[in-house]
């Protein structure tokens, strides 16, 4: 009886390992499909020292040079313009890497592949090597670029994705820069002078902050602190490095200067001027601690200081004898009572 009960399980063992060997096949084969990919490019991306693009591709043309000297990358129109390096270094990492799906035959019809209006151009040099790509138009069936290495070099087809992001604008490459490295704790002493003429003098001391002509005046802190961390947090948006003159950016005729005195007597000014006329969320800032250039920051920055003397009075704690008289005349009516 328990012989003829085990023979089933007998049977069942060997069908479970074929089927688990199977399953192991299958899966290896999954993970050991070819890579059928072609890479465009065999330079190191961290021997390039040129980079060079156009970018047709959303009507506007997108042109940018950048050359790398000493490991640092400069714009070439704008070589004093502070940018991210590894943004910067990351548009060479992603052309290098740029892979084809397939090479088409010697006799595909070129002269219809838009090479002669290319959408994109890009370009890698290295110490002593180069590299081109032009990048026509899309195949009208797969939606796939054709692509072509060099002037007359071979034909293949990116993926249509493959060239998404790949070239930035400046702005897009550029490194936000700090204004000051003064810390809010270690400020003593910051003015604030307004459009309309107005001028607001704080100091600190042990954090908090009083106004000097007025120290016994209850000033809202969180307020003021906000003011001081604000340009001592502020970073740019943008470097205007050959600025023009003053009026153009609304500095002559400032909408705010801030000054902050630091305990070791250091000092930073900034000078709020007009808004962007492309972006009105930014605005114009000239910094002591920068001259020559006219950065633009948020606007959020300038409204911190868009307050008077009156806008930065702190309300009144409730006492425990105010609390009282509240709650036995919430309204404030007048309980004396007349003589008859």
């Amino acid at each position: 009886m328990n012989t003829k009960k085990m023979l089933p399980l007998f049977v069942l063992v060997p069908v479970v390992v074929v089927l688990g060997v199977a399953l192991g096949v299958l899966n290896h084969a999954d993970t050991e499909e070819e890579d059928t990919s072609i890479a465009l490019c065999s330079l190191d991306a961290d021997s390039v020292i040129a980079i060079a693009y156009k970018d047709a591709s959303d009507g506007a043309t997108l042109e940018s040079a950048l050359t790398k000297t000493d490991d640092t990358w400069t714009l070439d129109s704008d070589p004093a313009l502070p940018l991210d390096q590894s943004k910067t270094q990351g548009v060479a990492d992603s052309m290098t890497a740029l892979t084809a799906l397939r090479e088409l035959s010697d006799d595909a019809d070129v002269a219809s592949m838009g090479f002669d209006t290319p959408t994109y151009e890009l370009s890698l040099k290295t110490a002593d090597a180069e590299w081109t790509l032009t990048v026509g138009s899309k195949n009208s069936i797969t939606n796939n670029w054709y692509a072509r290495l060099s002037a007359d070099g071979p034909v293949y087809t990116l993926d249509s994705s493959a060239l998404s992001g790949i070239c930035k604008t400046a702005k897009q490459l550029y490194a936000a820069q700090s204004i000051t490295d003064i810390d809010v704790d270690d400020v003593t002493k910051m003015v604030v002078q307004t459009a309309n003429g107005g001028t607001l003098s704080f100091a600190q001391n042990d954090s908090t902050w009083t106004l000097t002509d007025d120290a016994e005046y209850n000033l809202n802190q969180d307020i003021v602190k906000k003011m001081a961390s604000t340009i001592c947090d502020l970073k740019t948006k943008w470097s205007v490095t050959e600025p023009q003159a003053d009026a153009v950016y609304g500095l002559d005729t400032p909408n705010a200067i801030v000054t902050l005195i630091a305990s070791d007597g250091t000092s930073i000014q900034c000078s709020f001027g007009g808004n962007d006329a492309e972006d009105d969320t930014l605005c114009y800032l000239r910094s002591s601690g920068a001259a020559g250039v006219v950065y633009e920051v948020s606007t959020d920055a300038l409204n911190a200081f868009a307050y008077d003397k009156a806008a930065l009075e702190a309300e009144e704690e409730a006492t425990p004898e105010t609390a009282d008289v509240a709650a036995e005349d919430p309204v404030g009516n007048d309980n004396t009572v007349d003589d008859e």
